[in-house]
């Protein structure tokens, strides 16, 4: 009896471990919390509303100069303009053989053509909520692809 629960225990525990770290994404902020609904700017779900359109992404919570972790591996390509009438917002852009990951309203600390690992410091939050109004909550978006058919991906479900 006492040695079949070794065995089971030590069974839980293997799956435990394989499992959970068989997460896709590591996280984007220490404590990854997504942003909500903010009373006067909509919610930060993916599918969201936005008028006649729907967010193409997934609001994180941050503090204005959090640090940003990069949520895969991968090659950083390019800090894209979420914004082309204010260039002052920033964003990055990491690609892997699975996944093209764009982060918003962040300042890049890493170059392009750099290869980053999965929760490396990548950059570090702006203030987002200056643009609009001091009743939204401050965060970043990211939006995912799949590398290959450039299909929009649901982040909640990678996480």
């Amino acid at each position: 009896m006492k040695k079949s629960y070794w065995y089971i225990a030590g069974a839980i525990l293997i799956t435990y471990l394989i499992m959970g770290t068989n997460k896709a994404f590591g996280k984007v902020t220490e404590d990854n919390i997504p942003r909500g609904c903010d009373q006067n700017w909509g919610c930060g779900s993916f599918g969201a509303s936005r008028g006649t359109r729907t967010h193409n992404g997934l609001d994180i919570k941050t503090t204005v100069g959090q640090q940003i972790l990069s949520p895969i591996s991968g090659k950083v390509t390019r800090f894209p303009f979420p914004y082309n009438s204010d260039l002052s917002y920033t964003g990055i852009e990491i690609v892997n053989s699975q996944y093209r990951v764009k982060i918003f309203y962040m300042k890049p600390t890493v170059l392009v053509n750099s290869q980053v690992n999965q929760g490396q410091v990548i950059g570090v939050a702006q203030n987002i909520s200056a643009k609009y109004s001091s009743t939204m909550t401050n965060h970043i978006h990211i939006e995912v692809y799949n590398a290959k058919t450039g299909v929009l991906l649901n982040p909640e479900t990678l996480f």
